[in-house]
């Protein structure tokens, strides 16, 4: 049967070795219940075998089903209109529709866009196939990312289909599924357009043993221990099935050199036989057997980027080294994933079978990374000597070399020191020879005038030659130390940026500041040097978080608290030592002895703190003191965490939670005060409210519990999810709203009776900590995930903030609402400030378009979504804008501040009451999306662009259309009035600019721009507008067509464009990640930085207030007043001057790094 297996391809679905898999069942099921689904796995992994046999069976049972391998469409060299003609063809001979016909369908609606001609051909399948189920699969998606144009529209298309079922139950017959070796976000990045956060993605695994059980049969080995031969494959495969039919396949062939068949392999020799055929055909020598190619393509695929792969084999080697790599979800671990090289296993990535471990092993890494990485040598003997070995640091033409590879690829924080290092000792050993050679020069010097006291004129000539020669030598170690420093001061600024990429805030940050100071040292200007110097300098000082570092425990910090006054911070850790600190980092007291503790908190009026025992005990500190005050042996086991309950009417108590599933409350002379029991497993976090007298506690058992200090029960509140625990609670400061979180990643809102306010979603890992600021003007929730999420108090989220360690632990000050304590799996907590004074962040989660701002400057609006909110300066939502289905993505206030329009897909146009009362539905679009909407000045008309380039412009009182503009046809974009409401000005797809009349008379037609036109904004003096374009410019106007002005200086496309309220300032907004600050003659004043994957639009309000969005959602408001002003060097010293001061990991020569920086 040596025929019986098949090895790549997809297999028949009726082929004796098609394994059906769990996979198979969920596909089938989802399918049928009408869900999108997609399956995005590794190579050879069977996706599209089980298509193959998905389609089979559903075709079977009387369904219509369509293959689509978008790699017959085309991918290089092909247009837009090519692909989309190619994939409306194809389904067009699968569902047996004439083809002649299609091609004059599609002419006579050449009008449309692509995407509304493939939805009208959709709907015409629905029609020709009446009461069937349609199912189209869509195949090797992965090659639409070589394809020259987006396809987000296509997937945009997809979840149109899904959303479609609530008012067309046709829709309810179209499914799809989706297959291939992508992320769903390397397909489309918009999070409203995209299907896959509707869908559901099928698990392709490997093959368990009892499922491969029918490839025993291909084996020919009549024997009774065929099972355990099978399993021993498995144990190489790990089940992945390109392999698992290989290995199958080669015993087979081995046996054929058999004496008898079958082959008898006795019991006790599976293993050994298994093994040697595995190794002796597949792992030794494995590159010229890999036939057909399998191993070679995964190595391609981590070999692929230079840039990246240092970084994929670094966590692939760490894993090697028995590191545990926890899974987050990274750029870099998708790629291990989709390259098929790992999988995950309960949160942590490990190589998907042992053939891979044994072929791609940690020599084969070595040899992979001294390939590539030009300095391995030295690299890898200063690692061995634990970085201690200054002598194998580069110097020299071998450091510059090494600087100019690392340039623009993506590095480890070792190669980053490693480099740095080298810069900093040549810059020694060179300070070094100058000195030396100064000396020198020096004594010639001396040594020749005592000579020319002495000797002849011609004897003077001599030794003016002589001077000349130590002068020129002299000039050559001046030039060197002037190239080191030019090296040292790149090494500094890579070195920030990788560092602040990797959340390592401070380092960054310390980084920063020496390039800055070092540029400053030296004799001539470096604009280009400055500039990449500036660059990083300003985005660590926008969006730093990180105020400084607790540092000295031995272990990893379990507990920390801030006292109510906002003074002092305890941390406590399994080292047996509690360490009080100052606010501003300076450690004040140790007190050892104290056990292994877990939970720390402080008295809320008394100088006392308390600490909660992994012996059950709970301690009594008095601080002023210094000294216990009081032992109390409260819990059988582990006491996980206490908290202090102090009332008006003096009474005082502490209450604790344990291992033995009770909370106890005491009174602080250790007597016990109550008992209240009814968790089914440990209490992991107990808080109490002194105002309401309450007590909260959360626990193993996964739910959290509310009592009255007398012990009776409020409330039980179960996690949003099952099978975890509850690790975090808090209450807020009235008493009123108590937030938990856990294992099931969310973080909700109750009410202290049991009513469930709000469900939040965000984290992607057990929520660790959380708690209220001590106004409970914010929620802090810290994760596993790495991120700390700020909200408001109703839930809505503000700010991200993304950190270099799992969060275990947060505490808010207790005087100060903007500062935060917080701890991770490490051994030193983090002081964070989580806003500056500098910004306001509000983060939608949306890829929004556009922004709009009442004429106060005091609300604004933004969002791409069906329900999108108004916001205030305090981030309260003021109003909620709610269209239904209808997704929302245009927007503008109205003049007068009474209006609110709102434009989006589906030829949604309305008009909103500042509160959120629809005011007018707007018709005339059709089912055609408006992407821009603007108010006349005098807000009595409102013109919206739709996609087909048409103008249409109502009147506001009543609603009605009042004329229709016909502009470009190519996908219109924006529209705005002049201010005294006569003309009107568009863009569009094309790059094209149109001015209009107000009566509807085109009065030019400008060719503006190469390429789409999403930011258009008109001066307050009416005398220009500006565009700003997809081609990277932004360009000044007059309202006749003249150009005036071009901007240049962004390195990627410009979203957004808008005039400062007296017209002196021209802000453009890029998807670079930049907002550039102009004037109107071109001069740039200042450049905003981002933290983000870029900009895409930009507002300013008439409060000296700048609004942007990020491409994340992030809408920020900047002070601009202070941002103009600020000297950024300037700020990064009194930021930073807390932890130069008092940290014990700061380098000594680093503590004196601000002195002598003053205001350019």
């Amino acid at each position: 049967m040596a025929n019986y297996y098949q090895i790549g391809g997809s297999l028949d679905y009726d082929a004796p070795t098609y394994i059906e898999r769990q996979a198979d069942k969920d596909l089938y099921t989802e399918l049928l219940a009408g869900e999108f689904c997609y399956i995005f796995n590794s190579r050879q992994m069977g996706k599209s075998s089980l298509m193959v046999s998905s389609w089979h069976r559903l075709q079977a049972e009387g369904n219509r089903c369509a293959v689509v391998d978008v790699t017959n469409i085309g991918s290089d060299h092909i247009t837009p209109e090519q692909w989309y003609r190619g994939m409306m063809g194809t389904l067009a001979m699968q569902f047996n529709l004439p083809t002649h016909d299609i091609r004059t369908w599609w002419d006579e609606r050449s009008h449309l866009s692509l995407t509304q001609i493939l939805s009208q051909f959709i709907e015409l399948l629905l029609a020709q196939c009446p009461e069937q189920r349609l199912f189209i699969f869509v195949d090797e998606v992965d090659s639409l990312l070589n394809l020259p144009f987006s396809v987000d529209d296509f997937f945009a298309l997809i979840r149109f289909c899904y959303n479609r079922r609530t008012i067309e139950p046709d829709y309810k017959r179209l499914t799809f599924a989706i297959f291939g070796v992508a992320a769903p976000a390397d397909l489309i990045a918009d999070k409203q357009r995209t299907p896959f956060n509707i869908g559901r993605a099928i698990v392709l695994g490997g093959f368990s043993l009892e499922e491969a059980t029918p490839l025993a049969t291909g084996l020919a080995i009549q024997t009774s221990n065929t099972q355990t031969i099978l399993q021993e494959v498995l144990h190489w495969t790990g089940g992945q099935p390109f392999l698992t039919q290989k290995v199958c396949q080669l015993l087979v062939s081995s046996s054929q050199t058999a004496v008898k068949e079958p082959l008898n392999v006795p019991p006790g020799m599976e293993k050994f036989w298994v093994d040697s055929v595995v190794r002796s055909r597949i792992i030794d020598h494995w590159e010229s057997q890999d036939e057909p190619e399998h191993l070679r393509t995964i190595r391609d695929r981590l070999l692929y980027d230079d840039r990246r792969t240092g970084r994929l084999l670094g966590i692939y080697q760490r894993w090697l080294e028995g590191q545990a790599i926890s899974t987050d979800d990274s750029r870099d671990q998708i790629d291990l994933l989709l390259s098929g090289l790992m999988v995950q296993q309960q949160g942590t990535l490990c190589a998907k079978n042992r053939i891979y471990e044994t072929v791609f092993n940690l020599e084969w890494v070595q040899r992979q990374l001294t390939a590539l990485r030009p300095y391995s040598e030295a690299f890898d003997a200063w690692m061995a000597s634990n970085q201690a070995d200054e002598s194998r640091l580069l110097r020299g033409q071998a450091l510059q070399d090494a600087q100019a590879w690392a340039r623009g690829k993506s590095l480890s924080d070792l190669d980053y020191r490693f480099l740095a290092l080298g810069q900093e000792q040549e810059q020694a050993e060179i300070q070094r020879s100058l000195d030396l050679e100064k000396a020198a020069a020096a004594k010639r010097t001396t040594r020749l005038q005592r000579i020319l006291l002495g000797i002849t004129s011609g004897a003077l000539a001599i030794v003016s030659l002589l001077g000349i020669a130590a002068f020129w030598q002299y000039r050559r170690a001046i030039a060197s130390e002037h190239t080191a420093r030019l090296n040292e001061v790149q090494a500094l600024i890579s070195s920030a940026e990788g560092q602040f990429a990797a959340h390592q805030e401070l380092d960054a940050l310390v980084d920063a500041i020496k390039a800055k100071r070092n540029l400053r040292a030296l004799d001539e200007p470096h604009p280009e040097l400055n500039a990449a110097a500036d660059r990083v300098l300003h985005q660590i000082v926008y969006w730093i978080n990180e105020r400084n570092r607790l540092s000295g425990h031995a272990t990893s910090i379990l507990g920390v608290a801030y006292s109510p006054d906002g003074n002092l911070i305890a941390t406590n850790s399994s080292d047996s030592i509690v360490k009080l600190w100052a606010r501003d980092g300076e450690l004040l007291q140790v007190f050892e002895d104290a056990g292994d503790s877990y939970g720390v908190a402080f008295h809320p009026q008394r100088p006392l703190m308390a600490t909660a025992n992994l012996d059950g005990s709970l301690q009594l500190w008095n601080l002023t003191h210094k000294e216990l005050v009081q032992t109390i042996q409260a819990h059988i086991g582990p006491a996980w965490d206490v908290t202090f309950s102090a009332h008006s009417d003096g009474a005082e108590f502490l209450v604790s939670g344990g291992a033995d599933q009770t909370v106890k409350v005491w009174n602080l002379d250790g007597t016990l005060h109550n008992t209240l029991s009814g968790h089914q497993s440990g209490i992991l976090r107990v808080a109490a409210n002194a105002t309401k007298q309450l007590i909260l506690s959360t626990g193993l058992d996964n739910i959290a519990k509310v009592w009255t200090l007398d012990g009776q029960l409020l409330s039980t509140l179960p996690a949003a999810a099952s099978g975890g625990s509850l690790w975090s609670g808090a209450v807020d400061p009235t008493g009123d709203m108590i937030a938990i979180g856990g294992d099931d990643r969310m973080v909700q809102l109750w009410q202290p009776d049991g009513t469930l306010m709000k469900t939040l979603a965000g984290h992607t890992k057990r929520v660790g900590g959380i708690d209220f600021s001590p106004d409970g003007g914010a929620i802090a929730s810290a994760g596993l995930d790495r991120t700390i999420w700020m909200r408001g108090p109703d839930g809505s989220p503000w700010r991200v903030l993304q950190t270099a360690g799992d969060m275990r632990g947060i505490n808010f000050s207790g005087s100060d609402a903007q500062t935060l304590v917080t701890i991770d799996t490490g051994n030193t907590a983090q002081l964070r400030q989580w806003e500056s004074p500098l910004l306001q962040t509000i983060f939608l989660d949306d890829d929004v378009w556009d922004i709009a701002i009442d004429p106060e400057g005091e609300r604004l609006i933004s969002g791409d979504s069906p329900i999108v909110h108004v916001w205030d300066q305090d981030r309260k939502i003021v109003a909620t804008l709610d269209a239904g289905q209808d997704t929302l993505f245009g927007f503008d206030y109205s003049p007068n501040g009474q209006m609110i329009a709102a434009v989006g897909a589906n030829g949604t146009a309305q008009l909103w009451s500042p509160t959120g009362e629809l005011l007018h539905d707007l018709q005339g679009l059709g089912d055609i999306q408006a992407w821009g909407t603007s108010f006349s000045p005098d807000s009595q008309r409102l013109a919206a662009i739709a996609e087909d380039g048409r103008i249409l412009v109502w009147q506001t009182t009543d609603g009605e259309l009042i004329y229709t503009l016909q502009g470009n046809k190519d996908l219109g974009l924006r529209v705005v009035f002049s201010p005294d409401g006569q003309q009107l000005v568009a863009s569009s797809g094309s790059g094209t600019l149109q001015v209009f009349q107000a009566d509807g008379k085109l009065l030019h037609e400008i060719e503006g721009h190469d390429a789409a036109v999403f930011g258009l904004s008109v001066s307050p003096d009416g005398q220009f507008f500006v565009s700003a374009s997809r081609d990277s410019t932004a360009k000044l106007w007059r309202w006749d067509g003249t150009l005036v002005r071009t901007f240049e200086g962004h390195t990627n496309a410009i979203f957004g464009a808008d005039f400062s309220a007296d017209g002196q300032i021209l802000a453009t907004a890029s998807a670079d990640n930049t907002v550039n600050l102009w004037s109107l003659e071109g001069e740039k004043i200042k450049t905003l930085y981002g933290h983000g994957p870029g900009f895409k639009d930009v507002k300013f309000s008439s409060t000296e207030e700048l609004v942007t969005v990020a491409e994340d959602g992030t809408l920020t408001r900047w002070n601009l007043k202070k941002v103009l002003a600020l000297n950024e060097l300037e700020y990064a010293c009194a930021w930073i001057a807390d932890y130069l001061r008092t940290n014990i990991d700061v380098a000594e020569s680093d503590r004196t790094l601000c002195e002598g920086i003053q205001a350019d």
